[in-house]
């Protein structure tokens, strides 16, 4: 008899962008639809934060990641 391991299920929280982007320096860029509207994310634990941004707007974000590093 196998022992079944145990997975525990990732929660996911949107958040409105601009608290988004106070709480979390640190997140990727995603396209999880059409490349139009993407998607920022962040994992802390358990919990997959997520908020919805336009692609112009991403572009912004990505500049000013690329200017501080």
């Amino acid at each position: 008899m196998a022992i079944a391991q145990f997975k525990p299920k990732m929660r996911e929280i949107r958040l409105d962008t601009e608290d988004f982007e106070e709480r979390f320096a640190e997140y990727d860029i995603i396209s999880e639809f059409t490349g139009i509207i993407l998607t920022l994310v962040a994992v802390e634990g358990n919990v997959r934060y997520t908020s919805f941004v336009t692609a112009t707007y991403a572009d912004v974000l990505r500049n000013q990641k690329e200017a501080i590093a």
